[in-house]
């Protein structure tokens, strides 16, 4: 019998309101509700390396922290569905499947799509895991399931370095606790979904451990959009009179398939199909990292971080216009990082001290195919007939086009003061500190092109240089109210396949950017930024917290992806001066232990500064003309968040939230001139239990049923005769159920 889908949000919203307040444990029992404050947050990301934390009173950023608690709580399949419910962060589908969704935050973005210029960069244990080639974000490999917290630190940072613009996300992975546990799950749900995995950790004696793996897969919503997703997990610990050392290695194999955006015309009459079916991302990762920390006394300690990385994927995708084309990259990553910290008293005020050296080296291989398919090989066959040639030898249905190599050299040097300059200055109990720092990056690329066809074309050198400095004041009424502001200068050097893709007259692959028959190397100019800040942050109440900001980002020669052809070829250009204003406002409260909520608010503002020509897959051969204050496309204005979770019993809690996501231009429409994408409202509920060891949930994504679209370009459609340019979208996934427990030894 089917079930009618649209009614799940009355079931569920009923059941909230119908059985109410009067249920909850603390009345069945008697005994008035506590007061739980809001747990003390403190930050390790001031440091590079994981040292001495400090409080956000001390530090002149937006930062906000994901416990493990809190995403095993969300049951979200991916980091970007964890990351959603902060403020400002937005989703972007472009893919088409679960995992690979495009995350932005202050007008920059994290993809995994190559061709997309990123702003944002990821660290886990202390390890940047952007990848080399183009930056790129694999979401679909971070090890979510063994995340003990997530810091979102917002803006340049001298710590962190090269390529933040929008900021950075530091995940430190978890550790084997004092007590042995044994804990085995499974999930399932709508859209074929199945989940099965495990962890063992514990400690014995200084050691620690902590062992786990997972598999999951899923048939997918649209056609020919399953997916396969096998994850292991292990990290081995000492911890003894000061000296801490882990060691952890991380396996990751993937298949996801990518079913991409529809034409509008398809869209309207079936959202779960799949123009181009067959694209697949095929990654396999090997990680191994090290992480050594040492007292040495006199308030100084020293860490060490080291790591070794292979990555391996194969990408293909299928063309309705041109060859279908298969991808290979084999990346081998290896460096580390130095840092000395001290801890002390200067002028008998607490002050401290950060300096660090960093050493990474990148070797990247390339490899890209194009296959004919039925199509082209019957428009590669009838010229080869009409010119008098053999169609067997002139049309091969698959030939390698292009080999790049890419030795990529990064160095990095950093130091950072925060100091306490007083307290009881203007009231009792104020306190003023300061940040200082400052950082410069050193990168090398030496690119070489052994393709088949005029190697040495795309060979070259490129090498970029920079200090950036950073600036920021914290002055605090006390330690439940204060304000800062900070100005930091951030830098992003050109990508190796920016690169190799930066000449229009010979235009890359779509999602493989950087390769192309006619590839060539041409220096594009780095990307840099100065970024201003002011914030605020108040605790008014012990179980009530809420901050505030305000940020402006001017940024200088921002490189864009453009194509005047489709999604079929872009190229790589430096389009002069962009801006990123805005504000973010946020609330989060737990209530007498029965209520946790939060509510935030994020205007972004992120428009070109100059004029100018750009590409457009709308107009193919004619360029749009931008103006300056034309905003940039896939950035929403508006966002909203709001979550209320309530605990009707101690066994049992519910939850319900909501993402409003404001109207947005399509990519390709960089001029403003065409309709928006439209805005959207989802809402989402859960129910979870917790009995004794066994743990349970029901989680129901997009409770309403609500159609909607994250994504939208312009393409060919080359299914209509005449191939004419049409609004591509992507539509969101529908009303959806995950089911899981877990059981604890």
């Amino acid at each position: 019998m089917a079930w009618n889908r649209g009614k799940a949000a009355y079931v569920l919203v009923g059941l909230i309101v119908g059985l109410g307040v009067p249920h909850s444990h603390a009345q069945e029992t008697g005994a008035p509700p506590d007061i739980v404050p809001l747990p003390e947050i403190l930050v390790t990301a001031p440091s590079r390396l994981p040292d001495i934390p400090l409080s956000p009173a001390e530090i002149p950023a937006s930062v906000q922290v994901i416990t493990g608690e809190e995403i095993a709580r969300s049951e979200a399949l991916t980091l970007q569905d964890v990351m959603k419910q902060l403020p400002g962060v937005h989703l972007n589908d472009q893919q088409g499947n679960s995992y690979q969704f495009d995350m932005s935050f202050r007008g920059f973005t994290g993809s995994p799509v190559t061709g997309i210029p990123q702003g944002i960069s990821v660290f886990v244990d202390g390890v940047r895991v952007n990848e080399p080639a183009v930056e790129e974000i694999n979401f679909d490999l971070l090890p979510l399931d063994q995340v003990e917290r997530i810091e979102l630190i917002r803006g340049p940072s001298a710590i962190f370095g090269r390529n933040t613009l929008a900021g950075s996300l530091n995940i430190i992975t978890k550790r084997g606790g004092p007590e042995r546990r044994v804990e085995l799950e499974m999930e399932g749900g709508s859209f074929g979904r199945r989940k099965g995995g495990g962890s063992m950790s514990g400690t014995v004696g200084a050691l620690d451990y902590y062992v786990a793996g997972s598999q999951f897969d899923e048939t997918g919503w649209r056609e020919q959009s399953d997916s396969r997703l096998a994850q292991a997990f292990a990290k081995l610990g000492f911890r003894q009179d000061g000296t801490d050392i882990s060691v952890s290695y991380q396996f990751q194999n993937n298949r996801i398939l990518q079913a991409g955006t529809l034409p509008e015309s398809v869209l309207m009459k079936d959202r779960a199909q799949n123009f181009t079916g067959g694209d697949f991302f095929n990654p396999n990762l090997h990680q191994a990292i090290l992480n050594a920390h040492q007292r040495l006394g006199g308030g100084f300690s020293l860490a060490l971080n080291g790591y070794v990385r292979s990555f391996e994927t194969e990408q293909y995708n299928v063309s309705l216009i041109s060859e279908n084309t298969r991808l290979f990259n084999d990346t081998m990553s290896g460096g580390g990082t130095l840092q000395l910290v001290h801890e002390g008293r200067f002028w008998g005020r607490k002050n401290l001290l950060t300096a660090g050296i960093e050493y990474n080296r990148y070797d990247v291989d390339i490899r890209v195919s194009e296959e004919h398919n039925e199509r082209s090989l019957k428009k590669c066959t009838d010229a080869a007939i009409a010119a008098g040639e053999d169609p067997v030898e002139a049309c091969p249905r698959s030939s390698l086009e292009d080999v790049l190599i890419d030795k990529q050299d990064t160095v990095g040097a950093y130091i950072q003061d925060t100091a306490e300059l007083g307290r009881g200055l203007l009231v009792l109990g104020d306190s003023l500190h300061l940040t200082g720092a400052a950082r410069f990056d050193f990168v090398q690329h030496k690119i070489t092109d052994r393709s088949p066809e005029d190697p040495g074309e795309a060979s070259g050198k490129a090498s970029y240089r920079r200090v950036l400095p950073r600036a920021g004041i914290n002055y605090n009424l006390s330690d439940n109210h204060g304000l800062y502001f900070s100005y930091s200068q951030g830098f992003r050097t050109p990508a190796f396949l920016e690169l190799t893709c930066a000449d229009p007259e010979s235009p890359c692959v779509g999602l493989q950017a950087g390769v192309a028959p006619d590839t060539g190397f041409r220096k594009l100019s780095p990307v840099r930024v100065h970024n201003y800040e002011l914030g605020f942050r108040t605790r008014p109440v012990s179980w009530l917290e809420g901050n505030f900001s305000l940020y402006r980002t001017d940024v200088r020669d921002d490189i864009f992806s453009v194509s005047d052809s489709g999604e079929l070829t872009v190229f790589f250009q430096n389009i002069g001066n962009t801006r990123r204003q805005g504000l973010e406002v946020g609330l989060r409260g737990i209530y007498q232990n029965l209520v946790e909520t939060y509510v935030n608010y994020t205007l972004t503002r992120a428009t070109f500064r100059d004029e100018v020509e750009l590409a457009s897959p709308r107009t193919p051969g004619i360029t749009q003309h931008v103006k300056a204050g034309d905003t940039i496309p896939s950035t929403p204005n508006h966002r909203v968040n709001a979550g209320i979770r309530y605990h009707l019993y101690k066994w049992l809690a519910l939850s319900l939230d909501l993402h409003y996501v404001g109207s947005q231009y399509l990519r390709g429409d960089e001029a403003n001139t065409q309709s928006k994408l439209n805005s959207y409202v989802v809402i989402n509920a859960g129910i979870d239990l917790h009995w004794k060891h066994l743990k349970g949930f029901v989680k129901i994504n997009n409770l309403g049923n609500n159609k909607y679209e994250t994504f939208g370009t312009f393409a060919p459609n080359a299914k209509v005769a005449g191939d004419p340019i049409e609004r591509f979208l992507n539509p969101a996934q529908p009303i959806n159920v995950l089911v899981g427990a877990s059981y604890r030894f």
